[in-house]
């Protein structure tokens, strides 16, 4: 295979290391997230959320998540913990019922490991949920890190996870790359010196990513193999 275009741009060949963002980079998980919550608002009293307005809530892992449908339903900050613990079983109940893989999501990491540049999920979800998700999808075998948002002291827009994985191989920050959908991961990747791609289908709570100058802005992920 080719260099891609972009890969020749900003590597002069391949990435050392690719680390992806999980909800809304590969998987579209909002639906069943939006769920979760709003039968766990509506089994402490309040009313149900909705998917549109939960949407706008995701990326900054589930306690972040849950602060902000309880703030929303006027539920009190004492009752917090309550919600989380709520949420959680929802949540690890029914993963993936109404989840989806965007387009291209296994060619890519197949074309990863048939160049044998090895692959990170790095998201800030809780990490008991991670590897459920990935195997219902059969993708998890593609990833040599699963880091989750509690996984390590810190998590995006920190870059420690990104330079945890690229210091157990001893890659060269320059030559790593963060594929994903958030200004968290725009922060990560310049923290920790990495390129960046950002996705524009996923979850960018109304930023304009245009904005934010990331090396490679793209509408699919199979525009990074061209």
């Amino acid at each position: 295979m080719k260099t891609p275009k972009h890969f020749k741009r900003l590597f002069e060949g391949w990435p050392e290391l690719v680390c992806f963002d999980l909800d809304g980079t590969l998987v579209d998980s909002v639906p069943d997230i939006a769920a979760a919550m709003d039968k766990s608002l509506v089994a402490m009293g309040a009313s149900p959320a909705g998917e549109e307005r939960v949407r706008g809530w995701v990326g900054y892992g589930s306690a972040k998540l849950v602060q902000q449908a309880m703030e929303w339903a006027n539920l009190p900050a004492e009752r917090i913990e309550e919600g989380y613990k709520l949420f959680l079983k929802e949540y690890f109940d029914n993963l993936a019922g109404s989840s989806t893989l965007y387009a291209n999501v296994e060619s890519i990491l197949k074309a990863f490991k048939y160049q044998k540049v090895p692959v990170a999920l790095i998201t800030n979800k809780p990490s008991l949920f991670i590897k459920p998700l990935l195997d219902h999808f059969g993708i998890s075998t593609y990833f040599s890190w699963m880091l989750g948002g509690d996984s390590l002291a810190e998590k995006k827009p920190s870059p420690l996870p990104l330079l945890h994985c690229m210091e157990d191989i001893e890659a060269a920050p320059e030559k790593c790359l963060i594929v994903g959908d958030s200004l968290a991961d725009y922060r990560a990747a310049k923290a920790a010196g990495f390129k960046c791609a950002l996705v524009t289908y996923g979850y960018n709570h109304g930023v304009d990513l245009k904005e934010l100058e990331a090396d490679v802005l793209i509408d699919d992920l199979a525009e990074l193999l061209m």
